[in-house]
């Protein structure tokens, strides 16, 4: 019994026309098989998700597998939603010999609902049995500044959620840099012929951990002659000449830094 096979193709691909088959014994008819694309076939042009007022590419190939002859098919295409309404409808006709191979473009109506639509065809000849028809399911989803809209929000989000976190990273280390803010300590209870070396000492260790962090005071406290608090840096006591202290502390810092650096003092 002649009989329509249906089967489903992934790729939108171009066939070439086969060898031709022999000509049927009388009485036998053609036999033909359409293929169409699943929903999730994304290659080749073909998609699964489109806008309103979008074209949903279709490929179709139709195979006579009868006699060499022409034969007139009829190509009906519907685009049906979730509650089985047709919203689209269209049909036209193609002579076949052996192969034919092409790409239908369905424009979805302007105002169509968001949702999963299926897109139906059938195929009609002369001496036709059995109906042959094929479908699959795409989505239909609306469009924001040219992205999808689930697109949109995804992308929007992954940019705003990188923005907060650029900020506080910001605020962080502005917050950071404002603990580390060099603070003059108050050596008013050193004599006063002594007590000028300890705030040129103490202001350079000062303005040094501003530009090198916590590092500034493990060379202060590698200098000899030097004596300073580990914690905050407050100079104890200068055993040495203090020309010979200021001299070697700015020269292991020029070291460290691979560069001369320069100071400022409070008056």
């Amino acid at each position: 019994m002649p009989q329509v096979a249906v089967t489903t193709a992934k790729t939108k691909e171009t066939v070439q026309p086969e060898k031709p088959m022999p000509d049927l014994s009388p009485g036998q008819k053609n036999l033909f098989d359409v293929l169409m694309p699943h929903a999730e076939t994304t290659g080749a042009g073909l998609v699964s998700r489109v806008a309103p007022g979008e074209f949903l590419p279709l490929s179709v190939k139709l195979l006579n597998f009868g006699n060499r002859q022409k034969v007139d098919v009829t190509m009906s295409y519907k685009i049906i939603d979730a509650e089985g309404t047709v919203i689209y409808s269209a049909e036209e006709t193609v002579a076949v010999e052996t192969t034919a191979t092409f790409v239908k473009t369905i424009q979805i109506p302007f105002g169509t609902a968001p949702g999963t639509y299926t897109a139906k065809t059938f195929i009609t000849y002369q001496d036709q049995l059995v109906p042959a028809t094929t479908e699959f399911h795409f989505t239909v989803e609306r469009k924001i500044l040219g992205l999808f809209q689930s697109d949109f929000f995804l992308y929007g989000g992954i940019t705003i959620f990188i923005s907060v976190l650029a900020v506080l990273l910001g605020y962080v280390l502005v917050r950071r840099r404002r603990r580390v803010r060099y603070s003059p300590f108050d050596y008013s209870d050193k004599q006063k012929g002594e007590r000028i070396y300890y705030e040129i000492v103490s202001d350079t260790i000062g303005q040094m951990r501003q530009r090198a962090g916590d590092g500034a005071l493990d060379i202060a406290m590698r200098t000899p002659g030097l004596v300073i608090d580990e914690t905050t840096g407050r100079v104890i006591k200068i055993t040495k000449s203090p020309a010979k202290v200021v001299a070697d502390l700015v020269s292991g810092y020029e070291k460290s830094l691979g560069k001369k650096v320069s100071f400022s003092f409070r008056r």
